[in-house]
């Protein structure tokens, strides 16, 4: 080989050595994502089902909850699609992500084909329907996108993955590739989040982000909402944005109703991270927990510090009183899994005598209920009692 040859061929082997120490380094550690691995593991719903066969409470009386009602109309669910989906006067998208969710946890928990069927209806309606995503000056299809796309990710997670025994729930392969693309349109609206709006808008937005992540397999998608969750952006996203030191939140002068929109999405997020090995609930000092803890005591009543921050200099804290479904998983962390106290919170779940959101009188807080944008029926399936936490296998900065 001649000398200019050889210099040559000693440079190019260099650079491509260096490019393949670069794309290594920028290439996960940790290894594939698990499945089913969004709100639920394997662990947990093989947990349930042994909790229903056993008719072991609270969890048998929580069930009911997760299911349809038994009229006919429910039984014949009819999804709603639409070919321009428009958040503004649809924003929970005519309620059908979440009855696709309830349907595909039935199915994974009994295997009767019904429940399959309608959860897979629901999703093929709305992927084969739907073509574009109506935009807004006050981008209300974020908020949606955010607020949706968790519940249909977790239902096709439960379809494609959670079946009893390896079961198949006879989702079609066409169908879920279909469904897919559906999910990247809605990835395409919320991939640069909108930090500048009051945080619960980017809390919805990451979670569903990290849950699309998941059942795509898509790394820089899941990394994407971990990321923000950790770093965040000003004025409002991410955590410490968020949630103060103090535990006041950055909308604690506004309503109780949109905190805990904003903490039941960052618990729902923490939630999916756990099931893949990182641990974000700790992240600043349990920060999360310090919010939920200062939130909840100002939710039963008792005072708290509140310093004015950005422009609302208002005096105090919003008005107190009414609970959103959202406390189980993050209590089952902090408590079940780590051994800290959260007495506040746990005055809440233990609570007899509380206004919970949509009832029309005060009663007894558990079971809880579906949410919109956060863990739904989080005594059902949240709950579990001392657990052993596991291996934290990926660390997050």
């Amino acid at each position: 080989m001649e000398k200019k040859t050889l210099v040559y061929y000693t440079l190019l082997k260099t650079l491509a050595a260096g490019v393949a120490i670069l794309f290594a380094s920028l290439a996960p550690t940790f290894g594939a994502f698990v499945h089913p691995g969004i709100y639920y593991s394997a662990s947990d719903l093989a947990f349930m089902r042994q909790k229903l066969a056993a008719k072991a409470e609270p969890w048998y009386s929580a069930w009911p909850l997760s299911k349809p009602g038994p009229g006919a109309k429910e039984k014949a669910r009819t999804p709603k699609p639409m070919v321009d989906w428009d958040a503004g006067p649809d924003l929970y998208m005519s309620g059908d992500p979440v009855w696709a969710h309830r349907e595909a946890l039935q199915w994974a928990l009994t295997g009767n084909p019904e429940n399959a069927a309608t959860a897979i209806k629901i999703l093929n309606a709305w992927s084969s329907t739907m073509k574009t995503i109506v935009t807004h000056k006050m981008p209300q299809e974020k908020l949606g996108c955010g607020l949706n796309a968790h519940h249909f990710a977790n239902a096709a997670e439960l379809l494609c993955y959670g079946g009893p025994g390896g079961k198949s729930s006879g989702w079609a392969k066409e169908d879920i590739q279909r469904f897919k693309e559906m999910l990247g349109m809605f990835y395409k609206v919320i991939e640069g989040f909108q930090s500048h709006f009051n945080g619960n808008w980017d809390a919805a937005m990451m979670n569903s982000m990290a849950c699309m992540g998941v059942f795509l397999d898509d790394q820089a998608m899941f990394d994407r909402a971990v990321t923000h969750y950790v770093v965040g952006e000003p004025s409002n996203g991410g955590l410490t944005n968020y949630i103060y030191p103090s535990g006041q939140c950055q909308e604690s002068w506004r309503d109780m109703g949109h905190v805990q929109w904003g903490l039941g999405s960052f618990v729902a997020l923490c939630e999916v991270a756990w099931k893949q090995g990182i641990d974000l609930y700790g992240k600043a000092d349990n920060r999360l927990m310090v919010g939920l803890e200062y939130s909840a005591k100002f939710n039963l009543g008792e005072a708290v510090p509140f310093e004015p921050k950005g422009d609302f200099h208002v005096t105090g804290p919003c008005k107190p009183g009414q609970f959103a479904p959202i406390w189980e998983a993050a209590y089952q962390h902090y408590v079940y899994r780590k051994g800290l106290e959260m007495p506040y919170t746990k005055r809440i779940i233990f609570g007899t005598n509380l206004k919970i959101s949509g009832a029309k009188d005060v009663g007894p807080y558990r079971p809880e209920a579906a949410m919109k944008g956060g863990i739904s029926w989080g005594t059902f399936t949240m709950f579990k009692g001392e657990e052993d936490p596991q291996a934290v296998k990926r660390s997050i900065k």
